[in-house]
């Protein structure tokens, strides 16, 4: 990508405003040092997924790990949970991930394959969700790095839709503070410690088709 695809001013103005760890080098150390806890926090919500709207255990162990950083999760939108650190003066930022699985059966016979019968992360949100602690625990651990407001959201009920209006008609936008960037993300099938990005919205579409087929039925393979 060249450099002149993200550098308008709107954009410049929007990546200006997101905190960061003024050290590159505290920001490696930290990820580096959290990757065996964040490597068992993926593999835990992969072994155990849970469907839209009943992310229950998922959102308790979220919980969990938020509290564990001093902070103060709130629950919002049934299995929806927030947390916000505010540290001194600055712009709010709003980083998102979603939490919920898919039905589908997982036959990979990896050691940490879903236990849900039925139930797959097949889209990467158990990635998502533990990227998001992950930041979280950076920031909250290198407060003397940045300044400003940071909200996690990990949001249940992606792939229904529902997750996001839930949380909504809980009163999130009246629960945290208004963002000036809000923030969210993908894995995708790229190489291994890179980013793709474009400026502008990206992976924002929802989108349906109905297709009809007509004549014998056969299986796929």
């Amino acid at each position: 990508m060249s450099g002149d695809r993200c550098t308008s001013p709107l954009v410049r103005s929007k990546l200006d405003a997101v905190p960061s760890i003024s050290s590159p080098a505290t920001l490696e150390s930290a990820v580096s040092d959290h990757l065996p806890w964040l490597r068992d926090l993926y593999r835990h919500f992969h072994r155990r997924p849970e469907l839209s709207m009943a992310e229950h255990a998922t959102a308790g162990r979220i919980e969990q790990e938020l509290t564990a950083l001093g902070l103060e999760p709130q629950r919002i939108g049934g299995t929806g949970v927030v947390a916000v650190i505010e540290n001194g003066e600055g712009p709010t930022v709003l980083a998102r991930a979603d939490t919920d699985a898919l039905p589908l059966q997982e036959d990979t016979g990896l050691e940490y394959a879903s236990q849900a019968p039925g139930v797959i992360h097949a889209c990467g949100h158990d990635a998502h969700a533990a990227a998001l602690l992950g930041a979280t625990r950076v920031l909250s651990e290198n407060r003397d790095e940045w300044s400003g407001t940071y909200i996690a959201v990990f949001q249940p009920g992606e792939e229904t839709a529902a997750g996001a209006r839930a949380m909504v008609d809980d009163g999130l936008l009246e629960r945290v503070p208004r963002p000036d960037v809000a923030l969210s993300q993908h894995v995708m099938p790229t190489a291994a410690g890179t980013i793709g990005t474009v400026a502008g919205p990206v992976l924002s579409a929802g989108d349906t088709l109905k297709i009809t087929i007509r004549g014998r039925g056969a299986r796929g393979g």
